[in-house]
């Protein structure tokens, strides 16, 4: 049997260094967890608590309720109103209705893909945004006709927004323009001539910083955008919007 070369020696003996340092690594650290669980001892009391709790609250200073993978870090909202003409001929602004709130009592095929589409035009929306400086989320709130679009894209470049972000927002307010119109139209005795949107997101706070608050207990940053002109879809995207509200 062929003697073994040096290089071989040296990747064989690198490796398994590795190999004990990772294991007495583990054991170190079982060592150390074991003893932040177990009863006052001589031991643990020679260790000191102070020098435990500095290993161990890395590892679980988000406490055992956050470590459930299904809890919510964070909701989002969209609400949306309109400007209805009225068969007297009389525009009325209607009240905002909370799409993303809605949902929760509807069913149905329909219901499905209405609510899926307004919560997740209302995270791409909250993407879009808060990827753009404070400044550039200021100037989103003011109204704009189907022909400024390439104004007010060079106003969002001057405060600031990319133009990738500048095109990834707009495409993202078109879509919920749209989607204002049909759950609107569905909503209203009339005609839909405008809509308006705005956004809506809370995060639950680090956990340093909150006294056994849910996300639920927490309030809306909401974010309000311009009134555009209505978009209306197709008979069958009307209709099924339709379905969903009950009309």
């Amino acid at each position: 049997m062929p003697a073994a070369s040096s290089t071989e020696v040296s990747v064989t003996r690198w490796q398994s260094g590795v190999m004990l340092t990772a294991a007495v690594a583990v054991v170190l650290h079982s060592v150390i967890v074991g003893l932040w669980l177990s009863p006052s001892s001589p031991i643990r009391e020679s260790v000191g608590e102070n020098a435990l709790a500095s290993y161990i609250n890395p590892y679980f200073r988000q406490s055992p309720t956050t470590i459930d993978p299904a809890l919510q870090r964070a909701d989002e909202a969209l609400k949306v109103r309109a400007t209805v003409l009225n068969d007297t001929g009389e525009e009325i602004v209607t009240e905002w209705i909370d799409v993303t709130g809605a949902q929760l009592g509807a069913s149905g095929l329909a219901s499905t893909r209405v609510a899926r589409s307004a919560r997740a035009l209302a995270t791409n929306l909250n993407v879009a945004l808060y990827s753009m400086p404070d400044k550039v989320r200021e100037a989103v709130g003011e109204d704009m006709a189907d022909d400024e679009g390439q104004n007010r894209r060079q106003e969002l470049h001057k405060a600031g927004a990319t133009r990738y972000d500048s095109r990834v927002f707009f495409a993202n307010w078109t879509m919920a323009t749209q989607f204002a119109t049909l759950y609107t139209q569905a909503t209203a005795d009339g005609t839909v001539l405008r809509v308006q949107v705005k956004v809506g997101l809370r995060r639950v706070p680090a956990y340093d910083d909150r006294a056994d608050e849910t996300l639920a207990d927490l309030p809306y940053d909401w974010i309000e955008l311009g009134w555009r002109e209505a978009r209306p879809g197709n008979q069958e995207a009307q209709q099924a919007f339709d379905d969903y509200v009950g009309r």
